[in-house]
C-alpha cells in the first residue's frame, strides 16, 4: 500500500512521462532510509499480507488472469499479462487481442479497468467484454521485462511480439486458425501503435495502430532540424528503462548541436515500420490525432500510402480525431470516443473473430475538424478525386525577419492560449510539456489566408518562398493560425530548412496536414516564425523572405 501525496499526483499526471515517475516513486518509497527521508514529499509505503479465497472467487479450472515470462528469440524474458474474455468458462476458447503499451508505460494489469488514458481505444474491460482474450506486456527493456529497449525494432521488439503470439497459441484458451496460428489482432497507441507495423507477423489477422509513426527520422529530425521538446519528454519517460545507449547519444547531440550523427539517424531509421509495410497483409485501420505534434497526420498518410502500394490489396481505412500526443484545445465531439472504440471492436469482429462484417460500415476516411464536426469520405485524403484539382493560393511579399532564440517565437503553451471551454491538466502548462505546443508568434512574418466559406482544408498545405540571409540558423518555422480562436492549427509548426550563406535560395516544403472547415467569418494567417519551442534552435541571424506562396488543398465538392 502506498500513500499518494499532492506531489505524486502532479508528477504522475504529466503526459507521457507520468508512468515512469510513478514507478520511480514506488522504488524510492521502498528504499531504506531514502524512502523515510523523502516520505513528506512522496509519501510512504507499507506491505500488508491479505488472505484471498481463490477457490471461492474462481472455482477450479476457471480461466483466470495471470502474468508469465514469455522467453523471446534471444532468451530475453518478456513479462506478459493474460486476461480471459469476460464470462469465459473452462473448455471454451476465444479470439485474442494484443494491446501493447505506450513508451514508458507498463502493460496493463487490471482486468476490470473501465478508464483508459488512451480514450481513443477500448479499455481492458471493453475488449474482454467484447469476447476477446487480452494480452498485454512490458516492452523489452522496461519494467519487469529483460533486455535492452530498441525503439520497436523489427529485429527485437517485433520478434518479441511474434514470440507472444506463439506462446498464446499453445498456452491460453485461444481460438486458432491453424496450428500455432491463433485468431489474433492488435490495438494500441504511440509505442503500442508502432509495434503493430514493426511485427508484420503473417499470423496477425488485423491491426488498429493509433498515433504511430512512419519514420522516426521524419518525426524527430524533420528536414534535419531536431524536435527537442518531444525528445526531452520521451527521454524523461525512459528514465528508469534500459535502453540502447545510442538513443541517449542522439538526444544529447540533438539538444546541444541540433544535429544527429549518421549512427543516430540509422538507429531511428531502423525502428518502426521501415520497408516491412511492403509485406503488410493484415487489414489496417489507422487512428491519428489532428493535434499531435510528435507523430503528425502525415505519418499515418505515409503508412497508408506504403501499404496500398504493396501487391496484396490490403484493406486500409483511416480516422483523424482530436487528440494524440499533446492535448486537444478544440471542441471535442461528444460522440468521438464512443465511435473510435466501437470502430475498433468492429474491426476486430470482422477480421479476427469473423463474426459478420461490421467493419464494412466504417467509412474509408473519417475526420473531425477544428470545431469538432464529423466528416467522412469514400476516399482517403491523398487519393485522386478527394481534393479539387487546383488548390487555393495565398501570397505575400514577405520581409526581414531577425532570428533570435527564445524571444517572440511559437510556444510555449500558456494559460492565455487555453480557450474557456477547455481544461487541460496543469502539467500541460508546465515545463517540459508546455514546450511541445505551437502558439501564435510575435516575431514572425504574416500572410493573410482567406479561403471561401464552406471550403474544407484536409491535407498538407504547400509553402514556397525565396530568401537570402546570414547567420547560424538551419530553419524557420511555418504555421497556420485560426484568426477566430488565435490558436495554431494542429498545435504544430513545420520546420522549414534554410541555408543562411548570403545567397538567394528558393524553398518548397509540404506543411503538416490539417483538418479545417471554413465557416462564416473564419480566416487564417500563415506565420513564418524565427523560433519555435518545439525544435532545438539557439541560432542567431537575419533572413529576408520574399515571394511567399501558400497552396491549400481543398476537398472536392460532394
Amino acid at each position: 500500500m502506498s500513500e499518494v501525496t499532492d506531489f505524486d499526483t502532479f508528477i504522475t499526471g504529466l503526459p507521457v512521462v507520468g508512468g515512469a515517475f510513478g514507478s520511480l516513486i514506488s522504488v524510492l518509497q521502498d528504499t531504506p532510509l531514502l524512502g523515510t527521508l523523502l516520505a513528506p514529499i512522496i509519501g510512504s509505503a507499507m506491505v500488508a499480507v491479505i488472505d484471498v479465497a481463490v477457490d471461492e472467487l474462481a472455482p477450479a479450472d476457471t480461466p483466470i488472469a495471470f502474468t508469465y515470462d514469455v522467453i523471446s528469440f534471444d532468451g530475453t524474458p518478456i513479462s506478459t499479462n493474460y486476461f480471459p474474455a469476460s464470462g469465459l468458462i473452462d473448455g471454451e476458447d476465444a479470439p485474442t487481442a494484443l494491446n501493447p503499451p505506450g513508451l514508458g508505460s507498463a502493460g496493463a494489469t487490471n482486468p476490470y479497468t473501465k478508464n483508459s488514458s488512451q480514450s481513443y481505444f477500448p479499455t481492458v474491460g471493453e475488449i474482454r467484454g467484447a469476447g476477446y482474450n487480452l494480452i498485454t506486456w512490458d516492452p523489452r527493456g522496461e519494467f519487469a521485462s529483460g533486455g535492452v529497449l530498441q525503439l520497436d525494432s523489427p529485429f527485437y521488439e517485433g520478434r518479441d511480439t511474434s514470440a507472444i503470439v506463439s506462446w498464446s497459441a499453445s498456452n491460453t484458451p485461444a481460438q486458432l486458425n491453424g496450428p500455432d496460428d491463433p485468431k489474433v489482432g492488435m490495438v494500441g497507441g504511440s509505442y503500442g501503435g508502432g509495434i503493430q507495423m514493426t511485427t508484420v507477423d503473417p499470423r496477425i489477422d488485423a491491426i488498429v495502430p493509433g498515433i504511430a509513426w512512419h519514420s522516426l527520422v521524419e518525426a524527430l529530425y524533420p528536414n534535419e532540424i531536431f524536435k527537442s521538446a518531444w525528445s526531452i519528454v520521451l527521454g524523461l519517460s525512459l528514465i528508469d528503462a534500459r535502453i540502447n545507449s545510442q538513443i541517449y547519444e542522439g538526444v544529447l547531440t540533438g539538444l546541444l548541436l541540433n544535429w544527429l550523427s549518421p549512427t543516430s539517424e540509422a538507429v531511428l531509421a531502423s525502428s518502426g515500420p521501415t520497408v516491412l509495410l511492403n509485406e503488410m497483409k493484415a487489414p489496417t485501420m489507422f487512428v491519428q490525432g489532428t493535434v499531435d505534434a510528435l507523430f503528425p497526420l502525415n505519418q499515418a498518410i505515409e503508412n497508408a500510402q506504403t501499404i496500398l502500394a504493396n501487391p496484396y490489396g490490403t484493406e486500409v481505412k483511416m480516422t483523424w480525431f482530436c487528440g494524440g500526443h499533446g492535448y486537444c484545445l478544440d471542441p471535442v465531439n461528444p460522440t468521438q470516443t464512443n465511435q473510435l472504440v466501437s470502430n475498433t471492436i468492429a474491426w476486430l469482429d470482422t477480421y479476427v473473430a469473423g463474426t459478420g462484417d461490421p467493419a464494412e460500415d466504417i467509412p474509408v476516411f473519417q475526420w473531425y475538424d477544428q470545431k469538432g464536426i464529423y466528416h467522412e469520405s469514400d476516399l482517403l485524403p491523398f487519393q485522386a478525386g478527394f481534393n479539387e484539382p487546383n488548390p487555393f493560393s495565398a501570397t505575400g511579399t514577405g520581409g526581414m525577419l531577425p532570428i533570435i532564440p527564445f524571444v517572440g517565437g511559437s510556444g510555449p503553451l500558456q494559460a492565455a492560449n487555453v480557450p474557456p471551454y477547455s481544461d487541460p491538466p496543469s502539467a500541460y502548462l508546465s515545463w517540459p510539456v508546455n514546450q511541445v505546443f505551437a502558439t501564435e508568434a510575435n516575431n514572425a512574418l504574416n500572410v493573410a489566408v482567406n479561403p471561401n466559406v464552406g471550403d474544407q482544408i484536409v491535407g498538407a498545405p504547400e509553402l514556397t518562398f525565396t530568401y537570402t540571409g546570414v547567420g547560424t540558423g538551419k530553419g524557420v518555422f511555418a504555421q497556420l493560425v485560426d484568426n477566430s480562436t488565435g490558436r495554431v492549427l494542429g498545435n504544430i509548426s513545420t520546420a522549414v530548412p534554410v541555408t543562411l550563406d548570403g545567397r538567394e535560395h528558393t524553398v518548397t516544403v509540404p506543411m503538416q496536414s490539417v483538418a479545417y472547415t471554413v465557416g462564416a467569418g473564419d480566416s487564417l494567417t500563415l506565420q513564418i516564425a524565427a523560433y519555435s519551442t518545439l525544435y532545438s534552435n539557439t541560432s542567431i541571424g537575419v533572413i529576408d523572405i520574399s515571394d511567399i506562396q501558400l497552396d491549400l488543398p481543398i476537398r472536392a465538392a460532394v
